[in-house]
């Protein structure tokens, strides 16, 4: 077995464990937020993912991998729910577990916050930390590890949040309809998503294609990152949720109209940025999406109504309080932009 590091459950549990109704899961607000971009302003739209339970977007895909898998007769009481996560989606498995009686075990890495692997621990679960592999290859790690643990434990689960089709279809079915019926008049002229396992992307992506296809979809992913294709590489100072080592299983080219790559310390600061600017805390791949959505709308005068999806909110990342990691400035477009959100205005609730 790879060398790894194995957490038992914590003894400090919650006091209460997040029911797993739906009817408590989504309705997340959307905050309006106005950027100045070359001679106009154009307005994002952050849909704050963060007011789900468990604290990010990943309490829909959680809830819907436990239905599927119910619902198939496959999970049932004393099984065992396994997953490999960077950190959002095994919060929200830990919990959605405890409330509904299965056991539950979780395969992160180092970057994983550590703020993360305590509520999961919390919630009863037991957590396996793999090594760092080079080359960008470490989530093939915390895979072969799940692999082994299926193969070991015969009461064991795999929700598999890379290939089961609940993920994508909760954000299609969910978080894209209620964007679409938030939207100011005239609709969205774009939406940026980042990408992972690419669920969100593609789920937001298929509903707008078949239900409002003037609007554009803009996948943002991280320099490094395999998620849309094309070689993984090491990210020193990768942020949790931001991309992935491996292509998406979820997603094909004909699903978004532009593609805005950013590097790990570009999120960073537009964190920071809309931090300082609006006093709203977001996690880094909130902020790549936003600063993303900045990008495109320089590039496109057509692009005033721009939707953001934020999958959370950054309390738990140490680096972003950080300051951005030295190493080459970022590039005109993207320095542009940056300062553009540094000027940004926050216009209320939506």
């Amino acid at each position: 077995m790879l060398e790894q590091n194995v957490v038992g459950p914590s003894t400090a549990r919650p006091s209460t464990a997040r029911p797993s109704t739906v009817a408590v899961i989504g309705d997340t607000p959307l905050w309006p937020i106005r950027v100045p971009v070359g001679d106009r302003t154009v307005r994002l739209w952050l849909k704050l993912e963060s007011a789900n339970p468990f604290g990010s977007i990943k309490a829909r895909t959680a809830d819907a991998l436990l239905a599927t898998l119910e619902a198939t007769g496959e999970l049932r009481p004393g099984r065992r729910v396994v997953e490999s996560t960077s950190g959002n989606l095994g919060v929200a498995l830990a919990g959605l577990c405890a409330a509904r009686g299965y056991r539950c075990t979780l395969v992160v890495e180092p970057s994983t916050p550590m703020t993360s692997i305590e509520r999961m621990t919390a919630y009863g679960a037991d957590v396996v930390t793999v090594s760092d592999v080079p080359g960008g290859r470490t989530l093939d790690a915390r895979l072969r590890v799940v692999r082994e643990i299926l193969e070991q434990d015969s009461g064991s689960v795999w929700t598999n949040q890379y290939e089961s089709p609940a993920n994508p279809g909760v954000h299609e079915g969910q978080t894209a309809a209620e964007l679409a019926k938030a939207a100011p008049p005239g609709g969205f002229d774009a939406v940026a998503v980042s990408v992972s396992t690419g669920g969100t992307l593609a789920g937001v992506a298929r509903y707008f294609r078949d239900n409002q296809p003037r609007t554009r979809i803009v996948a943002v992913d991280a320099v490094g990152s395999a998620a849309l294709g094309g070689a993984p590489a090491d990210r020193p100072h990768k942020l949790a949720g931001f991309g992935s080592a491996r292509a998406s299983t979820f997603l094909h080219s004909g699903l978004w109209d532009h593609v805005v790559r950013l590097r790990d310390a570009d999120a960073v600061a537009a964190c920071a940025a809309v931090l300082e600017r609006t006093g709203m805390s977001l996690g880094g791949s909130a902020g790549a999406t936003v600063l993303a959505a900045t990008v495109r709308a320089a590039l496109d005068p057509g692009l005033r109504e721009l939707a953001c999806v934020c999958p959370d909110s950054g309390e738990k990342y140490a680096q972003l309080r950080q300051a951005t990691p030295a190493g080459d400035p970022p590039d005109e477009r993207i320095a542009a932009a940056l300062d553009a959100l540094g000027r940004a205005e926050d216009e209320g609730a939506a």
